[in-house]
This record gives structure tokens, sequence and C-alpha cells, in this order.
């Protein structure tokens, strides 16, 4: 018995031993990859077309490069593939879209750029015209749904020859009403979202306002009658910042106040969908 407890002992004190001696490498299994965000970077410039990032599968690289060289094909550009195709990078929605957005660089003028960086869409360049912009916005709206941010950074190339000539502040005040009252700068319903048909207004009416670098505007957002007076002050204030970012992110450098006046000084009195369309503003003020 005595015998048998010591046989038993040592067992035991062999089993610890291996335990504490065993190396550290084998003690736990390896740690999986970390995956990597999707990420794309296509630029045209000197007759170029430059595709570089990140890609999860064959097929995505595959299928980009063919519409790439399709768009080289109509522009007469060089294609220049940097791609990699990683199995650590993540799949993301936008990755199938691509194929569908690169035509909007044909629409370019120089040069222009599509970026991006899992969060936002970046689209940079020159086009000849504020249609072609209005044409380049639409076809990158779906991109939304995907969930990415829209940066615009589209620059239409009359805007450099217009901005250097200056006007009396009452003359470009008249100005902005008269663009404010043809095309209101819209909004995605209830959401301090611009739309792209708004965002081509704000386009016209920066072109304006570089004329008057230093001069303080007010940004005034009004909405409609409709919903709690709390919200409609809120959802104005709101639209107003909107507007006064997306001005500010191109450049303008002038003293922007903010004020949001909900549904307190409309326009058209009612509830007919004309009067309410016109209440729903947003208003430039010098």
């Amino acid at each position: 018995m005595r015998r048998a407890g010591v046989l038993t002992g040592g067992a035991v004190a062999l089993m610890l031993l291996g335990v504490v001696c065993l190396p550290r490498h084998l003690s736990s299994p390896p740690r999986s990859a970390i995956a990597t965000p999707a990420s794309l970077h296509i630029s045209f410039e000197q007759g170029s077309l430059v595709l570089r990032g990140s890609l999860p599968t064959e097929r995505s690289k595959t299928t980009i490069l063919e519409q790439a060289h399709a768009l080289a094909a109509k522009t007469r550009m060089r294609v220049i593939d940097q791609f990699t195709v990683d199995q650590q990078v993540k799949t993301a929605a936008w990755v199938d879209m691509v194929p569908q957005l690169l035509p909007v660089l044909g629409v370019m003028v120089e040069r222009g750029s599509i970026i991006i960086d899992g969060h936002s869409l970046l689209v940079n360049g020159q086009v000849a015209g504020h249609r072609e912009k209005a044409e380049i916005l639409q076809a990158l709206a779906p991109v939304i749904r995907a969930g990415l941010r829209i940066e615009d950074r589209v620059v239409v190339a009359s805007t450099a020859a217009s901005s250097s000539a200056t006007v009396p502040l009452s003359a470009l005040q008249l100005l902005l009403n008269q663009v404010l009252t043809r095309s209101s700068i819209e909004f995605e319903p209830k959401s301090a979202t611009i739309t792209p048909k708004g965002q081509v207004v704000l386009d016209h009416i920066i072109t304006l306002l570089r004329r008057a670098p230093d001069t303080p505007i007010e940004i005034a957002g009004h909405t409609d009658a409709g919903g709690e007076a709390e919200y409609n002050m809120q959802l104005s204030r709101r639209r107003a910042e909107a507007v006064k970012q997306y001005l500010t992110s191109h450049g303008l450098p002038n003293p922007f106040t903010v004020i949001g006046y909900g549904s307190t000084r409309p326009l058209a009195q009612g509830r007919s969908p004309s009067g309410l369309h016109r209440n729903e503003r947003i208003e430039l003020l010098m």
C-alpha cells in the first residue's frame, strides 16, 4: 500500500511538472487574424487610370478591372492595376457597386478620383458645368444605402473664372434670393441630409459667395407647420448647420451664423402642398 501511494504521488508530481514546463507557445491556440476593412483609391491624371486598394476576392478585382478597361477604351487612358487581394480583408456591400461608380470619372475634366475608406466615399475632381456635377452626385447616391457617407469635392470649371468678379452686397443678396426662389436647398424627408439636387443649388451659391469672402452671413433654417414645435425648431437648426458645413468644407471663409426658426416664420398660410413647400426652406442673409 505504501509503495502504491508513493507511485501515485510520483505520477501526480510528474504531471504537474509537465504542465509547468510546457512551452508557453504551446499553452494556448493561436489567435485568429484580425480582418481589415476593404479600401479603394481610383484616380486618373495625365492619361492614366490608377487603381489601388485592398479587395476581398479575385472576383471583385476582375469585375472592377473589366469596367476600368471599358472606361479607358472610351477615354484613351492607360490602366495601371495596383490592387491587392487579401483573404483577411472584410467583404463590404460597396465593393460590388464600384463598377457602376467608375463611369463618373469619365465625366471629369483633366483629373478626378474616388476614394473609399470603409466609412465614406470621397469624390474629387473638376467638371465642365453644374449639370455634369449633378449627374455625378446622382450616380453616387446609391452608396449611401451601402453605409457610406459622400464627401463631395467636385469643382465646376467655370467657378474659378467667375469668382474673381465683385458685386455690391445689395446686388449679391438679390442674386442669392433669386437662386433660392428658383430652386430651394432640398433635404431628405425629416432629415438634415442635403439631397444631390440641393448640393447643386449650394454649388451655385458658393460661386456667388466667393465674391464676398469677408461678409458675415446668417443661415436661417425654416420648416413647415407639420410636427411638434420643438422638433421643428431642432430640425431647422440641424439643416442650417448642414448647409454651413457644406459651405465651409468647400473653402468659404465667411463668418456664418446658424439659426433655426422652426415653423415660426411661414411665407404662406394654410396647409396646401405648395404652401408647405415654400415654408420649408433655407435663407442666406447678408
